[in-house]
């Protein structure tokens, strides 16, 4: 009976890696977007005293999306065959975007502190496999047979890491390293089309189909992310007639204050959903929503957007510590990277 253990032992390593799932990468999306979201605080409120917070977070950060590119490498590696029914998961596939946009995330937080060549070599990474992936996406929503009940609001992730880019671009830019003005329109067209048809077309859903299952109704937050980016693209990428594209802005966070007022609103709902990875949809969305309420009160000094900014970054704050918690919590139970239907 002793002789087995080890084989055992090993077997249930093998089952945890085995079932590792590439939501992880929505964990480093929600930390890198709070380490975003401190950095803006730092700069606009002049808090310079919480500068170390800002270093830490980023640090964990990288050291996160770092720690799991080795542990899905490890997967697919070891098993090719969970990886490829992972890239055919109706829902899990919109996911593998996350992978870029973590990319350019963590490229934002490192930008001070790396040097040019590498600075380029991880956004060409990121952007490149941003358009592969959603050229992915794309091209399974229109060969596979799609139903009506199979959309859901993850399907915004390919097009939200469309957004960012630009918005990587201009920070680059920022920082002496050109990127071709083209390139980060191409991405910023795309990103645009598709969040306007997307959102229509899973509003239809929502409101005349299936009810989402019970452990994605935390992907509904993710209708806060598209209007958000895209507004930070009208302020940040084209600032040329600044005017228009704060008028254009404006109207863009109007839409994204909305579905934040819904999703608060539901607030009974999702206290009553058992902790699923879906939870860290609930992070970026609520980030990318406070970054653009800042800088909203950093063109306008209006005290409406000042308001929303702090209570953005209450918000996710809050969130981000709470799922953070909940996901440990869950590892230590074992409640994840287990077998799923």
């Amino acid at each position: 009976m002793e002789s087995h253990k080890p084989q055992a032992t090993s077997d249930s390593a093998q089952s945890w890696l085995l079932h590792f799932p590439i939501m992880f990468f929505a964990s480093v999306m929600g930390v890198g977007g709070l380490t975003l979201v401190a950095n803006k605080t730092i700069a606009v409120f002049a808090l310079a005293q919480l500068k170390w917070l800002a270093l830490f977070l980023t640090a964990f950060s990288t050291f996160l999306l770092c720690l799991i590119v080795l542990l899905y490498g490890m997967k697919v590696l070891k098993f090719p065959n969970a990886f490829k029914k992972e890239l055919k998961h109706p829902v899990r596939i919109n996911f593998f975007a996350a992978i870029s946009v973590s990319i350019l995330i963590v490229l934002m937080l490192l930008l001070p502190f790396i040097p040019y060549f590498f600075a380029l070599a991880l956004f060409v990474i990121g952007a490149l496999l941003q358009v592969l992936f959603s050229l992915y996406v794309v091209r399974f929503w229109f060969v596979q047979e799609m139903q009506q009940k199979m959309s859901n609001p993850a399907w915004f992730i390919p097009i939200v890491g469309n957004l960012i880019v630009p918005l990587v671009g201009s920070k680059l830019q920022e920082n002496g390293i050109a990127i071709p003005f083209e390139v980060l329109v191409f991405y910023l067209g795309i990103g645009s089309f598709f969040w306007i048809l997307l959102n229509a077309a899973l509003l239809i859903r929502l409101v005349f189909g299936e009810n989402l299952p019970q452990k994605f109704l935390p992907t509904l937050f993710i209708f806060i992310a598209p209007p958000s980016v895209f507004a930070l693209d009208m302020l940040i990428f084209l600032p040329i007639h600044l005017d228009i594209f704060y008028g254009i802005a404006s109207v863009s966070f109007s839409v994204a204050l909305f579905f934040m007022l819904l999703m608060v609103s539901m607030f009974k709902v999702f206290r009553a959903i058992p902790f699923a990875l879906s939870w860290w949809a609930f992070t970026f969305p609520s980030a990318a929503f406070t970054l653009c309420a800042l800088e909203l009160y950093v063109l306008s000094n209006s005290m409406f957007y000042a308001l929303l900014g702090i209570f953005g970054i209450a918000f996710t704050l809050i969130i981000v510590c709470v799922v953070s918690y909940r996901t440990l919590v869950a590892i230590k139970r074992r409640e994840i990277c287990v077998l799923e239907e």
